[in-house]
């Protein structure tokens, strides 16, 4: 069954990437959900490898990846200008290949975005939705999965932090013996179980019907109210 193929699927990653089932967990849940995933830490902690190893798992959609850096341009992420469109004085991209066409992406680096990127990647990921010439199309990402080795110093980043549900610190691995075991870790002749379509869109279905039990309301409540006194607090102790 689907569910017992998802199982088969979080069992080989956790086997693959130590000290990290609460990050494959998460960023699993966060597909099913069709939210975006963030992960956030140090170079080396195999942010960017699990990101493109979970998108590995999901056959049959269409994906795109990227590194970013200060110097990538909108034509990257987005498509290069048409140029038949410009002859006819509309101004469009051609999508082909790039994010507004993708299912499930991965952006390494994500707030090395520029101002010229930004905007249209706030809408994409906040509305689904591109601007195309004088029209706003609809488009089909589920999910998108970022990593980035530093939070965001910019103000106008921080739109683009918010836009992330789902937010992980990764770490270091942190046990000599998952070390160890890290270092006679053979990955040539691993298992690599992929979800079907139909098999992830079965278990989209069944995530999109979970209830929230209202104990779990009550305790996010209470956690929020909690931040709020502590942000009170501090405002308090700065006068």
């Amino acid at each position: 069954t689907a569910l017992e193929r998802l199982a088969t699927v979080r069992k080989e990653l956790e086997a693959q990437f130590i000290e990290r089932d609460d990050l494959i967990a998460g960023t699993l849940a966060a597909v099913l959900s069709k939210q975006h995933v963030l992960m956030l830490g140090p170079p080396g902690t195999a942010k960017s490898m699990l990101a493109k190893e979970v998108c590995r798992r999901i056959g049959g959609t269409h994906y795109f990846e990227w590194l970013l850096t200060k110097f990538t341009t909108p034509e990257e992420i987005f498509g290069p200008v048409s140029l038949p469109a410009l002859e006819s004085g509309r101004y469009e991209r051609v999508p082909t290949g790039k994010l507004p066409e993708a299912e499930i992406a991965f952006l390494d680096e994500i707030f090395k975005a520029n101002s010229a990127i930004l905007n249209a990647l706030l809408t994409i990921l906040n509305e689904r939705r591109f601007h195309q010439g004088s029209e706003v199309r609809a488009v089909p990402l589920e999910s998108l999965l970022a990593a980035s080795n530093e939070l965001p110093e910019e103000d106008e980043l921080g739109a683009l932090y918010d836009r992330f549900l789902v937010r992980f610190t990764v770490g270091y691995i942190s046990q000599d013996h998952r070390f160890a075991r890290l270092l006679q870790q053979r990955d040539d002749d691993a298992p690599c179980t992929v979800l079907s379509p139909a098999e992830l869109d079965e278990l989209q279905t069944l995530s999109a019907a979970v209830t929230i039990p209202d104990e779990v309301v009550e305790d996010i409540i209470a956690i929020r109210r909690a931040l709020g006194n502590d942000d009170n607090q501090g405002q308090t102790g700065l006068r």
